[in-house]
């Protein structure tokens, strides 16, 4: 079950989260069981050290930085934003799966989202539109 949390900080554990291009309007959809400041890290790390793709498997680390690093935009790190978060980490395919296949313009590959059972396609869009962006208030980044 989704739970509304009143925290807005990036210490929030299992979120599903969004990180906008300042240039476009594409956006990212993820998921952390760790707190989302250490993930959001993670994404700029690999967009500063141009990391994006791992050497080692061609894996995307971090489609935001793919982007950033493919098209010349600019991420808009500290606008990242919980969309929903829940009290356990079982949930956040589930959850993940209905934001990037109800929202617009995700970064995201539909081929590498998480696996859900078919079952819940019907109702993706209702479990989507319970979702309220909640701003992290980051300021680590820049700009």
């Amino acid at each position: 079950k989704a739970v509304v949390s009143t925290q807005s900080t990036g210490t929030t554990p299992n979120v599903i989260y969004e990180i906008p291009c300042k240039d476009c309007d594409a956006n990212y959809i993820g998921q952390t069981m760790r707190p989302l400041i250490k993930r959001i890290k993670e994404h700029e790390a690999c967009y500063r050290n141009n990391r994006a793709i791992a050497e080692s498997t061609g894996n995307i680390k971090s489609a935001a930085a793919l982007h950033s690093l493919s098209t010349g935009h600019t991420i808009s790190w500290n606008s990242t934003s919980i969309l929903t978060s829940t009290s356990s980490s079982s949930n956040l395919d589930l959850l993940e799966q209905a934001a990037i296949t109800s929202f617009k313009l995700s970064l995201n590959r539909i081929d590498r989202a998480p696996t859900v059972n078919t079952f819940w396609t019907p109702i993706m869009d209702k479990i989507s539109s319970t979702y309220k962006r909640r701003s992290l208030q980051i300021s680590s980044f820049p700009s």
